[in-house]
């Protein structure tokens, strides 16, 4: 990475504050996530043991996402221990891991869900407890069992994604779409988020949306399908960078790329190499270091402080012209442009 992106990030922050709270927030409710949350009863005194509850860690956004929350917890002395557990996708395991942390009397759990429904009667024992519960990355969560939440807002994210889409398209033209698995919150909010930008655009039709699962190789079959059933595709909406280089991949294989426009992906490194070799599509952020503010959020809550319900983490738009800045040649596709300091990085 050529420009170290704490400076870029700390502009960032300047920028979001002066932000009305609908753009942070339109895809969930404004008031929810400003809602002041009293901490007193989670209020104790160091040495703190963190708990992360991940639903998962083979994706390596989430790797990412860990070592931020290892990096921070590394700078602040009063943290002695961090704990991780791994539900490899299994609700019931995931389960069986918050109430492990709990009777290890960890101080604060941080987590990301398999499936939120399921594990909140397990948060619920945590916050009895008076073990604090924040939701690390992903959306919004408003129940019992969530005390607060640092997370990215998927219907922001998607209405940024899908209105530079609409404007490299010169707003006319049709459109599939690529999203998640399907039910999740990330799934859900960005199909949600498109459908509300295509309403300003009366000349972008939608042919189809469909589910690649975060997973390159099953968004390069979808798309092969989406080639052979419509002779025209003018653009695709993919904020996920994983998937878009799968679709790309298509359209390239089927002698169609130069007719189709690419949306935004993320700071995945293998659309950011795509993107700095065809100078298209560009990105839309989905911050890594949301790790690091789930840290900083759970340490004022045992410190007592009043907290927002949420903490938006912004996502930041990214031309094709300024990708050098973030993407890394040398490293794997499979990788994140991130504010890590480099011993840090996942190895």
């Amino acid at each position: 990475m050529k420009t170290p992106l704490t400076a870029i990030c700390a502009a960032l922050v300047l920028i979001v504050a002066a932000l009305p709270l609908t753009s942070l927030a339109q895809g969930v409710e404004a008031a929810r996530v400003q809602e002041t949350v009293a901490t007193a009863r989670f209020k104790k005194a160091a040495p703190y043991r963190v708990g992360v509850a991940a639903g998962y860690l083979s994706n390596s956004w989430v790797v990412f996402c860990l070592q931020h929350i290892r990096y921070e917890a590394a700078r602040h002395k009063e943290i002695s221990e961090v704990l991780v557990t791994d539900a490899g996708f299994n609700p019931g395991k995931q389960v069986a891991d918050i109430e492990d942390l709990i009777s290890k009397n960890v101080n604060l759990i941080l987590y990301w869900p398999v499936d939120e429904k399921a594990i909140q009667p397990a948060l619920e024992k945590a916050v009895v407890k008076g073990i604090p519960t924040v939701n690390t990355g992903g959306g919004f969560t408003y129940s019992p069992g969530t005390v607060a939440n640092a997370f990215i807002d998927q219907v922001v994210l998607g209405d940024m994604v899908a209105r530079q889409l609409f404007k490299d398209m010169r707003g006319k033209g049709k459109i599939v779409a690529m999203l998640p698995i399907a039910g999740t919150t990330a799934a859900v909010d960005q199909l949600a988020a498109l459908r509300t930008a295509m309403k300003e655009f009366s000349q972008i039709e939608l042919l189809s949306a469909e589910y690649g699962d975060w997973n390159r190789a099953k968004a390069k079959q979808i798309t092969e399908n989406l080639l052979q059933r419509h002779p025209r595709i003018d653009g695709v909406f993919s904020p996920a960078g994983q998937m878009s280089i799968g679709v790309a991949e298509a359209f390239e294989e089927a002698g169609r790329l130069k007719e189709v426009v690419m949306s935004p992906g993320d700071e995945y490194n293998g659309w950011l190499k795509w993107v700095a070799k065809h100078k298209r599509g560009g990105a839309v952020t989905f911050p890594t270091r949301v790790g690091q503010e789930a840290v900083r959020l759970g340490l004022r809550i045992l410190n007592g402080e009043p907290v927002k319900r949420g903490l938006a983490v912004p996502s930041e738009y990214i031309s094709p012209a300024s990708i050098t800045r973030y993407v890394e040649p040398t490293r794997p596709d499979d990788w994140w442009a991130s504010t890590l300091p480099e011993e840090w990085k996942p190895k």
